[in-house]
């Protein structure tokens, strides 16, 4: 089955509204095996409306719409279905009375223009809006199914796993197709450089499938299977993604949801090892995302913000003369402020950043980008330099997973790169 997401709005086409819709449904038909093709996104204009819907319907088996189901005369979604099928529209009598059961529960009267909502295309399966007034719809016509959803994410969800999902599984189960799909998280490498080293790998590889997908502060290798069992797409992803490890290595920092900072939170509870963090141009944001995973309490015992270089010498130590002598973005303040958060915070391990995040404060001899990691260990002390690219934000989370990363590898290896 293709299906076609059809999104109304012209608070989406502003920018005004994320559309999660199209999210949260793609994800539900991709489990469900039905084959989501298009995104297709309107304003609230009847003339554009009808030519979106027929352009659907000219490509796919299912159309879903979200939004247009209000009582406004910019709500227009079942109007635009009734003229692209040649249908009418009739009262449903028990959604009516939902309509009026819902304003005499707010103590209102029903504004006359409510009244549309309780219309829909001849030979429509309502479907009941329990948290709203807008009820949705299954038309269908032929081989071809329409979805009529309300746009609120709160009121669409449960009326597609109630309604939709159950009827979307009984038309598929007489010929299922899984789709299953997981992702590889990559930290160090450019999307160029990882199609490179896949490149005879994947060539000719059509099921499973491979997309790399370029995010802020890392690289994301999706792999994707469809089979006729969700034990045989799962196979075929496990198999592909054994070769894409064996060819990757350590580069690869994690699978599916897990993140950077759960990774190394993982390695720490592995190794009962505890961490403290000493943190200048990423103001605690190393903190934060080891602080995000949840039982962190267990291996992270907490950090130093120490922005100005008065801090740094107060609480970590940091001498005036290393200040003075090579500043504070350098390898020598990141080693003495990594050294310090060991010593003051007690921990087995300590992780430090300064660096120039801009998009001031640069020189040609300490570009923006420029940035220096420490990490303190049983070992001793050492210090790596970056030169990242992009915006402050950038800059910022990439110096997070760099340092995050540094101490994965430490944990994995025994000894830091």
């Amino acid at each position: 089955m293709k299906a076609e997401l059809i999104s109304t709005g012209t608070e989406l086409l502003l920018g005004q509204t994320l559309n999660t819709n199209a999210y949260y449904l793609s994800q539900k038909l991709s489990s469900l095996g039905i084959n989501v093709y298009y995104h297709t996104t309107v304003g609230d204009n009847a003339e554009r409306m009808e030519q979106v819907l027929r352009t659907a319907l000219d490509r796919a088996d299912l159309v879903i719409t979200t939004g247009g189901l209000g009582p406004t005369v910019d709500d227009l979604t079942k109007q635009a279905v009734c003229r692209v099928w040649d249908l009418e529209q009739e009262v449903h009598a028990e959604s009516l009375e939902r309509v009026k059961a819902f304003f005499v529960k707010l103590g209102r009267d029903m504004p006359e223009s409510n009244l549309k909502q309780a219309y829909f295309p001849t030979g429509s399966k309502v479907i009941p809006n329990h948290l709203g007034t807008a009820p949705g719809a299954l038309v269908e016509k032929g081989d071809q199914i329409i979805v009529i959803l309300p746009g609120p994410p709160a009121e669409m969800r449960p009326m597609f796993e109630e309604t939709v999902e159950p009827y979307l599984k009984d038309k598929t189960k007489s010929a299922p197709e899984f789709i299953k799909t997981r992702v590889l998280k990559i930290f160090g490498m450019s999307e160029a450089m990882v199609d490179e080293i896949l490149d005879r790998l994947l060539i000719g590889q059509t099921n499973p499938t491979v997309a790399l997908l370029a995010k802020t502060a890392e690289l994301h290798v999706r792999i994707s299977a469809a089979a006729s069992s969700e034990q045989e797409a799962w196979q075929g992803i496990w198999d592909l993604e054994e070769k894409i490890r064996h060819k990757l290595g350590d580069k690869i920092f994690a699978g599916g949801n897990l993140t950077m900072a759960a990774a190394v939170g993982e390695l720490l509870s592995r190794a009962g090892m505890t961490i403290s963090t000493a943190e200048s141009c990423t103001g605690g944001l190393i903190g934060g995302a080891i602080t995000a995973v949840a039982g962190s309490s267990a291996y992270y015992l907490g950090g130093f913000n120490t922005y100005s270089n008065d801090l740094k010498h107060k609480l970590l130590g940091v001498s005036r003369e290393t200040l003075e002598k090579y500043g504070a973005v350098s390898a020598q303040t990141a080693e003495e402020m990594a050294a310090g958060a060991r010593l003051k915070a007690g921990t087995d391990l300590a992780v430090s950043s300064t660096g120039i995040a801009g998009p001031g404060g640069s020189s040609e001899e300490k570009p923006v980008g420029l940035v220096y990691v420490g990490l303190a260990t049983p070992e001793g002390t050492q210090t790596q330099s970056f030169n990242f690219f992009g915006n402050r934000e950038g800059i910022r989370a990439l110096t997070v997973n760099g340092a995050l990363n540094w101490v994965r590898l430490y944990l994995m290896q025994g000894r830091a790169n």
